[in-house]
């Protein structure tokens, strides 16, 4: 009996002990996943909030993670406090070029999704197709990534959409172009990539000089300008890296002119007030203007030749020119030039066709190309005389249909970028903003 009693007795407080670890181990399973939660709270804490969007802190550590790789930024917490602001600008942007595709039911497909992907791995030599694996090797959040190519191929067909609806090229406009173009032959033209920051009405200028110029310390200490194109500027050239391509002198500020024109080869400027925000520069390369690659250029020239004779000396062949000028100066059309050879009795004068300006010397294209109609060259020594021109008509070629196909997008590139930074800036001030600290 009292060996059975002893027998419950063990029963019972083998019960309790098994209750009093079940509700230990409770417990302890309550408070590691208390503190799992605390920690994922942590972790996917709210950034910024923008309209119905969230930017949570692993969006930014991931952004900044990516920014320092690619950018060969020092990964140290004084770099990372000095680009914060300029990432989660960056990051708010994306979210409203997103939500501007949205609204006008702008999709990214997948082909165009891997273009844009691509040329990022082209820029930075890596191979086709191994993103995903190269991110994947450098421990950096392909998503990130990801987010922000979709955010500038979307925002891209957001501003082609709006161009295309509201802004048209006339023939006179790219007429203009083609006649400034010719003007500036054998001027100096420059290759440019630029960082961007525009004013806003939320920060004064003197902090977006600020944080232009602690860009500026980061590309001259060795950061990869293109990188840091692409995360921080606000200009059109950022999906490109910055690149901005051949420009004049005429095509942009007055001051930023000056400032270009003073680089030498992968120089960079100290940022640049322009009218809209501030420019830092790098010039990459600098040559003269080719002018217009006119080939294929039809045109109907009269001519009028004067002979000279193998033995003829400088002043002879001085007196011919002279001649020559006084005889067609006064000559209006062609139909008279076409008399005056007549009249003169020249055999290699009259009329000729040409079929493709290239085939002529480069000495006679560049005077035909852009001499008047109806108005007499000056004189041209040739080997075995002296000819004077005139171009009756000229007529476009499928060489200068394609550069006029060029220059109408060249001019809505333009007119793009203009209406990028005041579109950016209006969606901006509507969206409701919140950063937290």
């Amino acid at each position: 009996m009292i060996i059975r009693e002893s027998v419950k007795l063990n029963q019972f407080l083998f019960s309790k002990i098994i209750l009093f670890i079940g509700i230990i181990l409770i417990g302890l399973l309550a408070l590691s996943e208390a503190k799992s939660q605390g920690s994922l709270k942590s972790r996917q804490g709210i950034v910024a909030i923008v309209n119905s969007d969230i930017i949570t802190r692993f969006d930014l550590i991931s952004r900044i993670n990516f920014i320092l790789f690619l950018s060969k930024l020092s990964n140290n917490e004084k770099v990372i406090k000095r680009i914060r602001p300029q990432v989660i600008t960056g990051l708010i942007n994306d979210k409203l070029k997103l939500q501007a595709a949205r609204e006008l039911k702008i999709k990214v497909s997948e082909s165009e999704l891997a273009t844009a992907i691509n040329e990022v791995e082209k820029n930075n030599r890596i191979p086709k197709g191994q993103m995903v694996e190269f991110l994947r090797k450098n421990r950096i959040n392909y998503q990130t990534f990801k987010v922000q190519m979709e955010a500038q191929v979307a925002w891209r067909k957001v501003i082609l959409k709006k161009v295309r609806s509201s802004v048209k090229i006339s023939r006179d406009s790219i007429n203009e172009t083609i006649e400034e173009i010719r003007a500036n032959k054998g001027k100096p033209e420059f290759l440019v990539s630029e960082i961007f920051l525009p004013f806003n009405n939320k920060e004064p200028n003197n902090v977006v000089y600020q944080n232009a110029m602690k860009l500026f310390l980061e590309a001259k200490k060795g950061g990869n300008f293109a990188a840091l194109a692409r995360s921080f500027s606000q200009s059109a050239s950022a999906a490109n890296g910055g690149n901005s391509g051949w420009i004049r002198a005429g095509q942009v500020d007055k001051n930023l002119a000056e400032i270009i024109a003073q680089l030498t080869p992968n120089g960079i400027s100290n940022p640049v007030k322009g009218e809209d925000g501030y420019y830092i520069i790098k010039l990459r390369k600098k040559r003269k203007s080719a002018g217009l690659t006119e080939s294929n250029v039809k045109l109907t020239i009269e001519q009028i030749f004067f002979p000279t004779h193998s033995a003829s000396n400088k002043l002879t062949i001085e007196r011919i020119t002279k001649k020559a000028e006084q005889i067609t100066g006064s000559l209006k059309t062609c139909n008279s030039m076409s008399e005056k050879g007549k009249e003169l009795d020249s055999k290699n004068s009259g009329r000729i066709k040409v079929d493709d300006i290239s085939k002529l010397p480069r000495s006679i294209q560049n005077i035909v190309i852009d001499i008047p109609l109806n108005k007499a060259s000056v004189p041209i020594v040739v080997s075995s005389g002296v000819i004077v021109l005139m171009v009756c008509n000229r007529s476009d070629g499928q060489i200068t249909n394609q550069i006029r196909n060029q220059i109408r997008g060249m001019l809505l590139m333009k007119r793009a970028e203009l209406l990028e930074r005041s579109l950016l800036r209006d969606i901006k001030r509507a969206a409701f903003l919140e950063i937290r600290r």
